[in-house]
């Protein structure tokens, strides 16, 4: 197996027994090359879909990397420029899209090449996270990716889901009713979701540009919002029987019985048995639809795809999410300073954090430290496990008892969570 270490620099030319390969970024006249090798890899993304791409607020031509042979583009990625939640702070991140080589040019090692230089890449431009989709996480692995994050659903019978009339008057709050959304209330959605979200890691931080452009590549055939009188207090992008994403104001929990309440109406008007609700597992919707006999599932029991993370620099990251640490630490009530030092093949990191100040110290390393594969690091520190199961992964070692315990408090275990919006798999 190639070291993933090893980097094949840009503009690289190559021998290889088929011709000569050379590793490239992506240019405006590439973009017609790129969707015909994306058609027989895939068998898709259809033509709207890749100019929808394309139109992304922040999308330049170079954030594809090629491998092209005498030419020929024959192995492909796009990298997408985001920033999303880390508990108290924010990580900018890439994610990583549409990797594939041409079948008569596989097993040639072309796309483990890009995923390399897009590693690189991120790190030299000050990106410390990378995400993806996979159904293939054996492929990632080697290259220090770790499943991580949980894209879940409720999934209930429509008819178990909750009733509830438009124009019903509850109590004193006044009449509740649910219509598709106007272009005059992305406000209300872009506030709803911050409310509802800002506290769930992995989520992407939207502004109102992302937000026209989301909107427009119309994953959801419809928006609901749940009014009172003309106030709106949630939302919910629908999907032919699926709930892409949904939000309401926890100050009004009839919102949220309102939107269920339309999307059970909808699906039984449309003939859908079932509704799969998409959201993180400590979302109040999942207690409502995912309530006996709904149930909660995994996306990779459903459809065997995962969620995996890559951290490309580790001192820049553990500094990205230093401030959501220092919190932790000065909330926990363990004695200060907490002091816990990271070891990642060569790389050491030291973490210190006092009641004043929080640091991360390069080439040190505490008496209490962990010694830690790539792919189980992630998973760490994203808080997709706690430490007692990270302990039992692979490659794990802990020089003391007490480097655990600074562990368990820097390190706790949180949802990781992406919309289906955002990922690209609405």
């Amino acid at each position: 197996m190639a070291d993933p270490t090893k980097t094949i620099p840009i503009g690289a030319r190559l021998p290889r027994k088929r011709g000569s390969v050379e590793y490239c970024v992506g240019a405006e006249v590439d973009h017609e090359a790129v969707y015909q090798t994306l058609l027989h890899v895939f068998q898709g993304p259809d033509r709207e879909s890749f100019l929808g791409a394309l139109s992304d607020p922040v999308y330049r031509p170079d954030q594809r990397l090629l491998a092209k042979v005498d030419g020929r583009v024959v192995s492909h990625l796009h990298l997408t420029e985001r920033t999303i939640r880390f508990g108290s702070t924010t990580i900018p991140m890439n994610g990583v899209m549409w990797v594939g080589t041409l079948p008569e040019f596989r097993g040639l090692g072309f796309a483990q090449n890009l995923m390399r230089l897009a590693s690189a890449r991120a790190k030299e431009r000050g990106v410390p996270l990378q995400v993806l989709t996979t159904g293939m996480p054996e492929f990632y692995r080697p290259l220090g990716w770790g499943v991580c994050g949980r894209a879940t659903f409720a999934k209930t019978m429509s008819r178990n889901l909750p009733q509830f009339t438009d124009g019903v008057i509850e109590g004193k709050t006044g009449v509740w009713h649910v219509r598709p959304w106007r272009q005059v209330e992305l406000g209300d959605l872009m506030r709803l979701y911050q409310d509802q979200y800002q506290h769930t890691t992995g989520t992407v931080i939207r502004d109102e540009e992302y937000w026209r452009w989301m909107i427009g590549r119309r994953y959801a055939h419809v928006i609901w919002v749940a009014c009172l009188g003309e106030q709106v207090h949630g939302y919910a992008f629908i999907k032919d029987h699926r709930v892409l994403e949904i939000a309401s104001n926890p100050a009004h929990p009839q919102a949220l019985l309102a939107l269920l309440a339309r999307v059970r109406a909808e699906a039984l008007e449309r003939a859908y048995p079932e509704v799969l609700v998409s959201a993180p597992p400590d979302h109040p919707v999942i207690e409502k639809a995912a309530a006996p006999p709904g149930r909660l599932i995994d996306q990779d029991d459903y459809d065997n795809t995962v969620s995996m993370y890559h951290i490309t620099d580790l001192g820049r990251f553990l500094t990205s999410i230093l401030p959501e640490l220092s919190r932790r630490a000065r909330e926990s009530g363990a004695p200060l300073p907490v002091e816990l030092g990271l070891s990642q093949g060569d790389a050491r990191y030291m973490i210190h954090i006092d009641r004043k100040s929080a640091r991360v110290e390069p080439d040190k390393l505490s008496r209490r430290h962990l010694a830690v594969t790539p792919a189980t690091m992630v998973r760490l520190l994203m808080g997709h496990v706690d430490v007692d199961q990270a302990a039992e992964e692979p490659g794990f070692t802990a020089s003391t008892s007490t480097a655990l315990d600074a562990a368990r408090v820097l390190f706790t275990p949180a949802p990781v969570w992406r919309s289906p919006l955002d990922s690209g798999t609405a």
